[in-house]
């Protein structure tokens, strides 16, 4: 990656937009490249001029956002994809996870939240908003009775699968973990196999929020 990151902001507000290009134009590392207003211009521009990460708001004039996550990732592997949203993002994160995203933000983020999100998905990272938190209080297991026992629920997981869980929590995709613990990919699929079961969580993203944002 060069030492300067390349940002491709894909949203039809144009005052938010604008408003996250301003925003980042004081960031030495952060240029933004271009600005798309639609999916199909998006793609058009990762093509043209590719960037290192893109800021891609879910609800596109042409298109929804995370249909496009794979187009992106075809076009280029290695670009990381930020969701963006003002709405509720219940029923987008585990989809956009799914296909490829690297992280997910509100709107309403911190800049330093957006500056994190943008850095680390362009390394390969991820990073969830910490404001998500409230719009997944239903979806995370989170009753006193149920948190009793997540002691009890770590204590099940073997060394190898604490290791992976660790890195899971930073952030880290099953390559990066592959890669940091000198396995195979799919050797770390199967270890995130079993984390979800013994924690009784359906996806990565409740791993991180549970465990990392309290």
């Amino acid at each position: 990656m060069d030492s300067v990151i390349k940002v491709l902001v894909v949203d039809d507000h144009k005052l938010f937009a604008q408003g996250v290009v301003s925003l980042l134009s004081s960031e030495p590392d952060i240029v933004v490249t271009d600005v798309a207003s639609s999916a199909e211009e998006g793609l058009r521009l990762v093509r043209d001029v590719p960037p290192h990460t893109v800021l891609l708001d879910i609800n596109l004039p042409d298109s929804c956002g995370v249909d496009i996550i794979s187009k992106i990732r075809q076009i280029d592997p290695g670009i990381g994809i930020v969701m963006l949203t003002g709405l509720s993002p219940l029923g987008h994160i585990d989809a956009s996870l799914a296909q490829g995203a690297s992280g997910f933000l509100l709107k309403n983020c911190t800049k330093e939240e957006m500056v994190t999100a943008i850095r680390k998905a362009a390394k390969g990272e991820g990073y969830f908003s910490q404001s998500l938190v409230p719009y997944l209080k239903g979806e995370l297991v989170s009753s006193s009775h149920q948190d009793s026992h997540c002691d009890g629920k770590m204590a099940s997981l073997t060394d190898r699968e604490l290791e992976v869980f660790n890195l899971v929590v930073k952030g880290l995709r099953s390559k990066e973990i592959a890669e940091d613990l000198g396995i195979a990919k799919r050797t770390v699929d199967y270890h995130i196999g079993n984390i979800l079961l013994k924690l009784e969580v359906k996806s990565r993203l409740e791993i991180v929020l549970k465990y990392k944002i309290d």
